[in-house]
């Protein structure tokens, strides 16, 4: 496929709202399949560069479609992350302006719907330390705007600041950062088992043993069980 061909085909993934939400929902996610295929396809003859810019095209028209069109089986929000995903990979091999790269991850975290997942991990080889700078630098300024009313904000600094911790590798960050928000049983574990994983069993216990004292009506409750047998 040519390169105006694949132009042509990501095209093909706008959506205009006024359309029926409930029609054209298996052709679409034809298109983005296709469009992952071909990308793959660049990225594994190592011209991942012209993949880059194609794949980020797809993302946010997709990203913006699921706003209008149903799509109740999750296919096409399948669809969505395998293209983030895939964007990821490209990104890896391609190396893109990591400021631009920042930038759009944290937009697409803060202001999107919450759809497609951003995993940091997955881009911090493309971003650097440069490109990790400056999404710390961006999060903290959205830290301080957030609407303290708004759910979806906050959720996403959060998010963003957990993720920064963990991939710079500082363990006792990581769990400083979690132990912030222990509303759950999940935090817990997630603390638990970055401890264990680190070879700080005592402390992993611990904190295992908190999470169960503190969330003993959880359904989560009984992985921090199974995890304690483990440890």
């Amino acid at each position: 496929m040519t390169g105006d061909e694949l132009t042509v085909l990501v095209d093909r993934l706008r959506w205009d709202r006024r359309r029926d939400p409930y029609r054209g929902r298996r052709e679409y996610s034809q298109t983005a399949r296709q469009v992952a295929e071909e990308c793959d396809r660049l990225v594994a003859e190592g011209r991942a560069d012209l993949a880059v810019p194609v794949l980020r095209k797809a993302v946010d028209r997709i990203t913006r479609a699921l706003m209008y069109l149903d799509d109740p089986s999750g296919v096409i929000g399948d669809d969505l992350q395998e293209l983030m995903d895939l964007y990821a990979k490209a990104c890896v091999a391609a190396l893109p302006n990591p400021f631009s790269l920042a930038g759009w991850l944290v937009k697409l975290e803060c202001d999107g719907p919450v759809w497609p997942r951003v995993r940091l991990a997955d881009f911090a080889p493309a971003l650097g330390e440069r490109g990790i700078a400056e999404v710390e630098r961006l999060v903290a300024e959205r830290a301080r705007v957030a609407d303290p009313e708004s759910w979806t904000g906050p959720f996403a600094v959060r998010d963003l600041r957990e993720q920064l911790a963990e991939v710079s590798g500082d363990v006792d960050r990581y769990v400083a950062v979690l132990a912030e928000h222990l509303t759950n049983a999940v935090q817990y574990q997630r603390i638990a088992e970055a401890l264990h994983a680190a070879g700080r069993r005592d402390e992993a216990i611990d904190w295992a043993r908190r999470g169960v004292a503190a969330n003993a009506g959880s359904p989560h409750t009984d992985r921090l069980r199974d995890l304690l047998v483990d440890i």
